[in-house]
C-alpha cells in the first residue's frame, strides 16, 4: 500500500476528494492533505510519499515551485498536477518538470481516480524495476551475499516468499519451477559456527565444501549452490528439475562427510540432510531440519536425517524443581564445583538426546538464571557491574542453544561470585583498616584525604565504600569517635570541659559544645552533672 499527499489551498476541493474517491481501493493506504506548498514538503520529510496531487496556484510557493523543489530532494514521488482550462500552459510546464500527468478541472472523480490508479501501476513497475537492478548488481558483484538475500526469507519468511525467492534464483541462472525436487543439505563445521580462536575464513569453507559436492552426485546432470544460513551454517541446494533423483545413497553421504572432516582437518563436524522434497513444500522441510539442528544441543559430530528426526518419542518434560534447593544450598555454601557437576548431571540425563532437546535446555536455562540472580540480588551484588562487552546480560540470557554454551554461563555466572566474594572481603578489610587508624588518630586533624592514603585508596571511592558497609561517612564516624572518647572523660575524669574538647580534638569549644548536644540531646555538663549526680548516689 502506498501513501498519496493532496495539495490544494481550497479546504473545499480537499474534502471533496477525500469523500468523493475510495482511496483504498486504488492502494493508496493513507491520504494526507496540505494547504500549501511548505506544509506539503514538511508533509514529504516526515513521511514515505510515494504520490503528489497538487494544484498550480497557491499562496507562497506556486505548485510548480513544489515540483521542482521535489525533484530535487524527492525524486521517488510520482508528481501530479491539477489545472483549470485557462492556464493549461502550466501542464505543459510540469510535464518538461518529469510529471507523471496533469489532470484539467473541473474533472468527475472517476478521471482522477483513473490517473491515481495508473500512478500506483507506475510506483509498483518503477519499484520492482529498480529492486531487479540492485539485485542485478548485488549478484555481479557479491553473488554468495545475493544468494543468502534470496534464500533467507526460507529460514524466516512466510509461503507467500517462497515464489519470490524462486524468482530471484531463476535470474541468478539456477532453472527451476516450483515442482522442481531439492536436495538440502546442512554442514555445521563448529570451529566456525562456534567462532572459535583462529576459525577457518567463509570463502575458504564454502569453496572447499563445493570442491567436494561431484562426491555426492553429478555435477554436470544437476545444479546447485551454497549459501550460509542465519545460523552460520552452510546450506546446500541440490536442484532436479527431472524429478528423477532418489533419495542418495547412504554410503555417498558418509563419503562426503568424511571427505570433508580430512580436507578440514576436523572431527568437529555435523552434517545434516533431507530426503528430497518438491520446491514448493520446501519450508517445512526447513523446518524439520530447524528443529533436529536446535535439539542436538551437545553439538555432536555426525550424520543426521532431518526428514526422519520428527518421527520419534513423544516430548520429554524438564522439571527442575527437585533439584532447585540442593542447586541453591550448594550456591549459598559456596561449593561452585560441585555445583556445575550437578547441572552438568542433571542436563546429560534429563536433557541429552531427548526429542525435544531444545525446549528441555530453554526451561533449565532460564532456571538456572534466575537461581543466579535471586542469590545476586539477596546479596547485594549489581547485576549490571558483572557484565562487560565480552560477556553481556543479553550474552547470558541467550546462551541456551546448546549444553556447553548454558555450562559456560555457569562457569561465568560462578567466577563472578567468587570475585564478588573477594571484593567484598577486601572492602571489609579496607573498611576494618580505616576505622582503625581513625580510632588511633581521632584527637588530630584527621581528613578524609590522609586516611585513604593510608588504606591506599581513593578519597572519594573511600567515601562511598565506608558508607555502604557502615552506614554512616567517614565525617560521621569520626565525629562520633570523638564524641564517645569525650563522654568517657566527662563521665570519668575531673578534666575542664575546654581541656577534654581540646583532648579529642576541638580547640573551638562551642563547636564541640554544638556537637556534643546534637548527638546526645544534653550539653557537656549536663551530661557531666548527670553522672555526677549518679556516683553521689552510688
Amino acid at each position: 500500500m502506498m501513501n498519496l499527499l493532496l495539495v490544494d489551498d481550497q479546504k473545499s476541493v480537499l474534502q471533496g476528494l477525500l469523500h468523493g474517491i475510495d482511496f483504498e481501493a486504488l492502494g493508496y493506504s493513507r491520504v494526507f492533505t496540505a494547504l500549501n506548498a511548505a506544509d506539503a514538503i514538511k508533509v514529504c520529510e516526515e513521511n514515505a510519499i510515494n504520490v503528489l496531487v497538487t494544484d498550480i496556484e497557491m499562496p507562497g510557493l506556486s505548485g510548480i515551485e513544489l515540483i521542482e523543489y521535489l525533484q530535487q530532494h524527492f525524486p521517488t514521488v510520482i508528481r501530479i498536477v491539477m489545472t483549470s482550462h485557462a492556464k493549461f500552459f502550466y501542464a505543459q510546464s510540469s510535464l518538461r518538470l518529469g510529471c507523471f500527468d496533469y489532470i484539467v478541472q473541473p474533472a468527475p472523480y472517476e478521471a482522477i481516480a483513473q490517473t491515481l490508479r495508473r500512478a500506483v501501476e507506475a510506483w509498483n513497475l518503477n519499484f520492482n524495476n529498480r529492486r531487479m537492478m540492485e539485485y542485478g548488481t548485488l549478484f555481479k558483484c557479491n553473488p554468495n551475499e545475493f544468494l543468502a538475500k534470496a534464500i533467507n526469507n526460507l529460514y524466516v519468511g512466510t509461503a507467500d516468499e517462497i515464489e519470490e525467492s524462486m524468482e530471484l534464483l531463476n535470474k541468478a541462472g539456477y532453472s527451476f519451477t516450483m515442482d522442481s525436487l531439492v536436495h538440502l543439505f546442512w554442514v555445521d563445521i563448529h570451529a566456525y559456527t562456534n567462532k572459535e580462536p583462529g576459525y577457518p575464513s567463509q570463502r575458504y569453507l564454502m569453496k572447499t565444501i563445493n570442491d567436494s559436492i561431484p562426491v555426492l552426485f553429478n555435477t554436470d546432470s544437476l545444479s546447485h549452490f551454497i549459501v550460509m544460513t542465519p545460523f552460520r551454517m552452510f546450506s546446500i541446494f541440490i536442484i532436479d528439475n527431472n524429478n528423477k533423483t532418489q533419495p542418495l545413497d547412504e554410503e555417498r553421504i558418509d563419503e562426503f562427510f568424511h571427505t570433508l572432516q580430512k580436507k578440514l582437518e576436523t572431527e568437529s563436524i555435523t552434517l545434516y540432510f533431507s530426503d528430497p522434497v518438491e520446491y514448493k513444500n520446501i519450508l517445512q522441510e526447513i523446518h524439520y531440519a530447524n528443529t533436529c539442528i536446535g535439539n542436538n544441543v551437545s553439538s555432536r559430530s555426525g550424520i543426521f536425517n532431518t526428514s526422519t528426526a520428527n518421527a520419534s518419542d513423544p516430548p520429554a518434560n524438564a522439571d527442575t524443581s527437585a533439584n532447585q534447593k540442593y542447586w541453591d544450598s550448594l550456591l549459598r555454601t559456596g561449593s561452585f564445583p560441585m555445583l556445575k557437576k550437578e547441572i552438568q548431571l542433571y542436563l546429560n540425563r534429563n536433557v541429552l538426546d531427548k526429542p525435544n532437546s531444545l525446549q528441555l535446555l530453554k526451561k533449565t536455562h532460564q532456571q538456572i538464571i534466575n537461581l543466579f540472580l535471586i542469590y545476586f540480588y539477596k546479596n547485594n551484588v549489581e547485576v549490571s557491574s558483572i557484565f562487560s562487552k565480552d560477556f553481556t546480560f543479553q550474552d547470558c540470557m541467550d546462551s541456551f542453544s546448546t549444553i556447553d554454551a548454558v555450562m559456560k554461563t555457569v562457569d561465568f555466572l560462578t567466577n563472578a561470585m567468587k570475585e564478588s566474594q573477594k571484593t567484598e572481603d577486601t572492602e571489609k578489610d579496607y573498611v576494618s583498616r580505616a576505622k582503625s587508624y581513625i580510632i588511633d588518630h581521632y584527637n588530630s586533624e584527621l581528613s578524609i584525604k590522609e586516611i585513604a592514603d593510608f588504606v591506599h585508596l581513593n578519597p572519594e571511592y573511600l567515601t562511598r565504600l565506608f558508607k555502604k558497609e557502615i552506614g554512616t561517612t567517614l565525617k560521621d564516624y569520626i565525629i562520633e569517635c570523638r564524641i564517645s572518647k569525650a563522654k568517657d572523660l566527662l563521665a570519668n575524669s575531673s578534666l575542664s570541659i575546654s581541656m577534654i574538647a581540646s583532648d579529642v580534638g576541638y580547640h573551638n569549644f562551642s563547636y564541640f559544645a554544638y556537637l556534643f548536644k546534637k548527638l546526645e540531646q544534653v550539653t557537656p555538663r549536663e551530661y557531666r552533672n548527670k553522672f555526677a549526680g549518679r556516683a553521689l548516689q552510688d
